[in-house]
């Protein structure tokens, strides 16, 4: 069942002294919970000591109070105390800024629910589940993948005083990038997430998961069924597991278990190959509400056709910038598109994927500036270039009759 309204998330500062109220007056244990048998059994699991460390591991990465006795002390270091003011003034500004625009604009462009099924689907998403979550809150599992490795929660009380200052360094250049343009730089990701106390994205998310004041239930590893291989998968095929991880977390005032799943993945048509088992796994979870951002127009290149093919057929409702899907295929495929905000030619090295049929569709709809920063238009604070594209699809069982011609794939 859908989030009530009533639990839809406020400002991240609200709603965080909300949970705090919440722990000071009643034992996690004891909060409401489904009456299905498989709810019960599954809060029955969860391990009440892991939690709160789990959440007060991610609380002080974000630069608020921890949650957890054994990480008072760190809390009273002058390191921590510095950290803190300079992640709390860069939250407050996106609080105040970004994240109440882009609410409002939610609610009045997209949806007030999660807009087709349950699913959110996010390929090439990295550690971005702030977007993810402050546009479709509704949703229920949100479905993850990229490069990125998946690491997992930092050890605060085996680091020494050097160490514990260099992850919140570390977590300061992390998140830089993404506090400023509102998306991460794959080439800075590469460092930032394999250094010595910042491992993968399981950290960073769970700092976007801190910040949107959700409560992290438990992280746990995530393996899928063997698919079928190809014939035509070598040797090197066979030897590839696929990785992946489930946090599971609930939204303040709803008793609902949400799920966030990612996974480690090459998405190119050879990647897949290697474990066939993930694109089988993204087509059974259609009907889903789609969503692509600052995805370096990968899905506009030939060699991510089974990838590209997947998402047309399992996705009922679409968000996306330029950097998406092709503007033509879904013309072609019938896709009922709603524009927002400008478009231009994208910035270097990105220059050659400008689409001249979707700038054509931005002049005849010309619609209002974007009230929010949002994929890689970027230049400072007062750039209107930001995109976003609001597409529903075509009934589905016309979806797949119709051939690509593969206009705009290059």
């Amino acid at each position: 069942p859908s989030m009530p309204r009533h639990s839809r998330p406020t400002a991240p500062w609200k709603s965080f002294l909300g949970i705090i109220a919440l722990l000071v007056a009643v034992p996690l244990a004891a909060a409401p919970v489904r009456s299905t048998a498989g709810t019960a059994a599954l809060r029955a699991d969860f391990d009440l000591g892991a939690q709160w460390r789990v959440n007060s591991v991610a609380r002080m990465m974000a630069g608020f109070a921890p949650l957890h006795p054994a990480h008072f002390e760190l809390a009273q270091t002058e390191v921590w105390k510095s950290h803190s003011a300079a992640m709390q003034a860069a939250w407050q500004k996106l609080s105040g800024g970004r994240v109440a625009a882009m609410a409002a604009w939610r609610d009045a462009a997209v949806s007030p629910t999660c807009p087709v099924g349950k699913t959110l689907l996010y390929p090439f998403s990295g550690p971005d589940f702030f977007n993810a979550w402050w546009l479709f809150p509704d949703c229920e599992t949100f479905v993850m993948f990229g490069l990125e490795h998946i690491g997992g929660p930092p050890n605060l009380e085996a680091m020494n005083p050097r160490q514990f200052a260099r992850l919140l360094a570390d977590v300061r250049a992390a998140t830089g990038d993404f506090i400023d343009r509102n998306y991460f730089i794959t080439e800075n990701m590469a460092r930032q997430l394999r250094t010595a106390q910042v491992r993968g994205v399981v950290p960073l998310v769970m700092i976007s998961m801190a910040i949107s004041g959700v409560d992290i239930l438990r992280v746990v590893p995530l393996k899928l069924q063997p698919a079928a291989r190809s014939a035509n998968a070598g040797s090197r095929a066979l030897r590839r597991q696929l990785k992946g991880v489930t946090i599971e977390f609930r939204a303040p005032g709803s008793p609902t278990v949400r799920r966030l799943q990612y996974f480690s993945a090459d998405a190119t048509d050879e990647g897949m190959a290697r474990y066939p088992e993930l694109l089988a796994y993204v087509r059974s979870l259609g009907p889903t509400t789609t969503f692509l951002k600052s995805a370096s127009y990968l899905l506009h290149n030939r060699e991510f056709s089974q990838l590209r093919e997947a998402l047309l057929d399992v996705s009922g409702f679409l968000v996306q910038d330029d950097s998406g899907l092709p503007y033509t295929i879904l013309a072609a495929r019938g896709w009922q598109v709603r524009l927002h905000g400008r478009y231009d030619v994208p910035i270097p090295p990105f220059e050659r994927a400008f689409q001249s049929a979707l700038a054509t569709a931005y002049n005849e709809q010309r619609p209002d500036v974007l009230p929010f920063t949002f994929g890689y238009q970027y230049h400072d604070a007062r750039d209107e270039r930001s995109n976003v594209m609001v597409a529903r699809g075509p009934a589905r069982d016309t979806r797949r009759s119709i051939v690509d011609t593969g206009r705009g794939v290059v």
